[in-house]
């Protein structure tokens, strides 16, 4: 099959790619700039079907671009995966964040009706989007209302029931996708695992002392591994009912302190925790899982061991560490 991905460069995207060109299929994209990025030149090295070439160089605001790479492509399947992730940065400006999260989404959809109207389309959305989810609604399913608490679920509620409204309203094929919390090789420094993990590559390399710098170690999230989400989201693409949502997610509670445990496990090494007050959010929910029976009534169940996920992760920062000159 023929697919396009928009954020293609990023880090689920990119792991997205790999497997979609692992199954056979032909793979191009989006990018916002510089498409000769280090994750994407390493992809074009494994798989040399791959063109870099190829790939569009897009403004989410620009509805037109969009639908002259979708056009260029001629995709049998979309997924929609370009936007801002990182919920600190979306507080900081609330009106880009609407701007690229809510407003590209709808420009994205807009332009795959006009110039691929028979092509499937993924929205990866969040979890973020449940909020505030009391403890006797656990664990979150896909009738959890959405009653998010901070700019960067909101805009991905927008952006989930914008994609509904355009199925409900035109027929569009489209799947709403809602993961939760995902990690693995390539994450940025921003997201808590990698953070640890960069944070102890670091100290196994003498560049740190055996200080790891946390926040909240009690809260509890529900994490994957972002090769499994991704594989989700290829599964919905083809058998997923359109106009649903699908929760992708483990269904088991990993606590902030079991990430540093199992890390620190996966070093060998004895660290000390100090909590930093910049770390630590005004209010938190205390506790978040999510059902994901509805994906795995499609034959979705995650396959990889959180333990082995950050196993992955601290020796992706390992090799980051060790090629980046001193």
């Amino acid at each position: 099959m023929r697919f396009f991905v928009t954020g293609i460069g990023g880090f689920a995207g990119t792991h997205l790619a790999e497997h979609l060109l692992a199954c056979g299929d032909e793979v191009t994209g989006s990018v916002t700039a510089r498409p000769d990025r280090p994750a994407l030149r390493a992809l074009a090295a494994r798989h040399p079907r791959f063109d870099l070439t190829r790939l569009a160089t897009v403004d989410v605001g620009d509805r037109a671009a969009f639908a002259r790479a979708l056009a260029a492509s001629a995709p049998d399947g979309i997924f929609h995966l370009a936007g801002i992730a990182f919920p600190p940065r979306a507080e900081l400006d609330p009106s880009a964040t609407f701007a690229v999260n809510v407003l590209g989404t709808v420009n994205l959809l807009t332009a795959a009706e006009e110039a691929a109207p028979r092509a499937r389309i993924v929205i990866a959305g969040s979890a973020d989007a449940y909020g505030a989810v009391a403890p006797e609604e656990l664990p979150v399913s896909e009738h959890t209302p959405l009653r998010p608490v901070n700019v960067y679920g909101l805009t991905k509620a927008a952006a989930d029931m914008a994609a509904f409204q355009r199925w409900w309203t035109a027929g569009a094929p489209i799947v709403r996708a809602r993961p939760f919390n995902h990690t693995g090789p390539g994450q940025s420094a921003d997201f808590v695992c990698s953070d640890f993990a960069r944070q102890i590559a670091r100290i196994e390399a003498g560049l740190a002392p055996p200080l790891l710098r946390v926040g909240n170690l009690s809260a509890v999230r529900d994490f994957s591994d972002v090769r499994d989400v991704v594989r989700g989201y290829r599964l919905l693409l083809e058998h997923g009912t359109l106009g649903a949502a699908y929760n992708l997610c483990s269904g088991t509670g990993t606590s902030i302190r079991a990430i540093v445990e199992g890390l620190a496990a996966a070093s060998g090494r004895t660290v000390e925790c100090v909590e930093e007050p910049g770390r630590l959010r005004r209010r938190e929910i205390p506790r978040v899982v999510g059902d994901a029976a509805r994906a795995a009534a499609l034959g979705w169940v995650p396959r990889i061991a959180f333990a082995d996920t950050l196993r992955d992760l601290l020796e992706d920062w390992r090799a980051r560490i060790r090629s980046t000159p001193a």
